[in-house]
């Protein structure tokens, strides 16, 4: 090990060297100063190097520095089984990890085997099938602050499993298959701030389990069927801060528990079977930050519900079954910055209720409700200086353009699961500041060219879950972004068949077809077409208009023509005429008929026929009534 280092050392000084030779053109002293400091960053590294090599290291676990700079051993490759190799570990290492793949597990056990390490302060031994905590395991390691044993088999925990444990800060017992505890199980952990029980088996908590725990901050047991909890289980722990049961099967809780944990900061009841909350259920709660009630069957949200909350933060709601919020549900709540109403069954949400909200709100989620976006575009009139707003899976078909007019300061956006075949770019024009725009799982077969400029400038945004259409009339604005766009360049082609799995940054302009052609179902196509972007509508029904145009104007020149040609050709053949044509006008019988050409003239085979040529230029009436002729055509007998 020494010859390696040395070797390591010459190389860097070599290195060094060659570096500073460089800056001394600028001067002799700035030469050496940049040496030195060259030189002294490579002693540093060197030092740290040492301090590891020399360090005794198990060979299938790797001992390193975290980024605090303590001594770490960790061992992850997995197959481990019964022991862990603590007697050829340095006594200084300070933080160990043991875990395993699933595909190549730990079976390990736990006993007295950490005394020698004197140091270790973090202690994570998960996802290795150990089967008890062991007596007095962690006897002798006073200085042990963090020791996590989740994911494994423990089935029971014992007072005896912690002793000599007085400083320990956090403890995880997550994931395993306890059971039960008695009463005092933890008694030897004052010091203890942190409790994670999450995912076991227990079905009852024993008074006072938690004795002695009067420091603790933050209690999770979430996960585990308890149905209801009594308030005697939680008189040793009034100082805590943080409290969920998340899962837990609870239809309803003591309200004495609130007025015992009167300084919890963070509430965590989602997933469980509230069917209803009184109006004044959390009045001793009045430290509350954090309120969560996601996940249960709540109907409505009563007057001044949360009127004792005056920090409350955040306040989840989503996935109940609301079908109302009253005028002053939220009054009061001047500090609130996120609320998530999602998945609920509203379908108006009053704007006077938001007006306890109008200077703090940052952060609103009504996603999954049957909310009408003309409605919503009110109630954002008072929450202006909104920051993330959700509209997921609404069912809209489009969005009015001055939706977001007032809601200029927002960031992020989410439009997805809707039914958009267009998207309006002119929509965002109010929110210059927009970073994030989630628009996947709509119908969209494309994008326009306005679109595309204005989502290309975007830092992030999603696109996927959309029936692209990789053609000439859906797809050109966007594939002439794909080096600018990584979402764009992303996106997986629907239609047609021929292109259909591959991303656009995969395709040339010479591989798009034009819509509704080769490679489109019957459905598939006319849908491609129905849902082309309005531009291209637009320019195909002008095309259509200036088609019928031309059309029409050809049919006008060819008639006139026709008219033409058809009068040249009367007065060209006119001479041609033979005598039957003359004799009608001097027929005095035909004329006498009324001229009906429908009605043959009667002319017997006696009378004679004789063609007389007159040549009558301008005839006067004078003339008219003088010449015999003219006045029988003039009568019209």
């Amino acid at each position: 090990m020494d010859e390696k280092l040395c070797d390591s050392y010459s190389q860097f000084n070599a290195a060094a060297y060659r570096a500073v030779r460089s800056s001394t053109r600028k001067g002799y002293f700035q030469g050496l100063e940049a040496e030195f400091r060259v030189r002294r960053g490579v002693l540093m590294v060197l030092v740290l190097m040492m301090s590891v090599a020399y360090t005794e290291c198990p060979p299938e676990c790797t001992c390193t520095l975290d980024i605090r700079g303590r001594r770490q051993v960790t061992c992850t490759q997995g197959g481990m089984i019964n022991s862990i190799p603590t007697l050829v570990m340095d006594t200084q290492v300070e933080v160990l990890q043991i875990s395993a793949p699933d595909e190549n597990q730990n079976y390990l056990t736990i006993g007295p085997i950490f005394q020698h390490l004197s140091h270790l302060e973090e202690l994570r031994i998960v996802n290795s099938n150990v089967p008890a905590i062991g007596k007095h395991s962690f006897w002798g390691v006073p200085t042990l602050k963090i020791i996590d044993l989740a994911r494994n088999n423990i089935s029971q925990v014992l007072e005896s499993n912690f002793m000599g444990l007085a400083n320990l800060f956090e403890l995880y017992l997550d994931d395993n298959r306890i059971e039960s505890m008695h009463s005092g199980t933890f008694r030897h952990l004052q010091e203890l701030r942190v409790l994670s029980l999450t995912r076991n088996r227990i079905t009852e908590l024993a008074p006072r389990l938690f004795l002695k725990l009067a420091k603790l901050q933050k209690l999770d047991l979430s996960g585990n069927s308890l149905e209801e909890l009594n308030p005697e289980v939680f008189k040793d722990v009034q100082e805590l801060r943080v409290f969920s049961c998340r899962d837990c099967g609870l239809r309803n809780i003591n309200t004495h528990i609130y007025s015992l944990l009167s300084s919890l900061t963070h509430l965590d009841l989602g997933d469980n079977q509230f069917k209803y909350i009184a109006s004044d259920e959390f009045k001793d709660l009045k430290k509350l930050q954090v309120l969560r009630l996601d996940g249960n069957q709540i109907p409505v949200v009563l007057e001044r519900t949360f009127s004792a909350q005056k920090k409350m933060q955040t306040l989840c709601l989503a996935r109940n079954r609301l079908a109302k919020v009253t005028d002053a549900a939220f009054a009061n709540l001047t500090s609130l910055k996120e609320l998530d109403l999602s998945y609920n069954k509203l379908d108006r949400i009053e704007t006077i209720a938001f007006v306890p909200l109008s200077d703090s709100l940052r952060s609103l989620n009504i996603s999954g409700n049957s909310i009408a976006a003309t409605e919503l575009k009110y109630t954002l009139q008072v929450i202006t200086k909104l920051k993330e707003l959700s509209l997921a899976d609404m069912q809209l078909v489009d969005l009015p353009l001055g939706l977001l007019v007032y809601v200029e300061h927002l960031r992020f956006l989410n439009l997805s699961g809707n039914h958009m075949t267009h998207f309006p770019a002119q929509v965002l024009a109010p929110v210059p500041r927009l970073s994030e725009l989630d628009l996947s799982r709509n119908v969209l077969h494309g994008l326009d060219e306005r679109s595309a400029i204005r989502l290309e400038t975007l830092p992030l945004l999603h696109l996927h879950g959309n029936p692209w259409s990789c053609d000439m009339c859906h797809i050109i604005p966007m594939l002439t972004r794909v080096n600018r766009s990584l979402a764009m360049r992303n996106i997986v082609c629907r239609l047609p068949y021929n292109v259909q799995g591959r991303t656009l940054g995969s395709l040339g302009e010479g591989e798009l077809g034009w819509c509704g052609g080769l490679g489109y179902g019957r459905e598939d196509g006319f849908a491609g077409l129905s849902l082309a972007h309005r531009s291209q509508i637009g320019l195909i029904a002008a095309g259509a208009a200036v088609a019928l145009l031309l059309i029409t104007g050809a049919a006008l020149i060819a008639t006139v023509v026709y008219s033409k040609h058809h009068t040249a050709y009367y007065y060209t053949h006119e001479e041609k005429r033979g005598p039957e044509h003359d004799a009608i006008f001097e027929n005095h019988v035909a004329l006498s008929n009324g001229g009906d050409k429908c009605k043959p003239t009667s002319v017997t085979a006696s009378t004679t026929i004789t063609t007389t040529v007159k040549k009558v230029s301008i005839a006067t009436i004078d003339e008219i009534t003088k010449d015999p002729d003219l006045q029988v055509l003039a009568n019209g007998t």
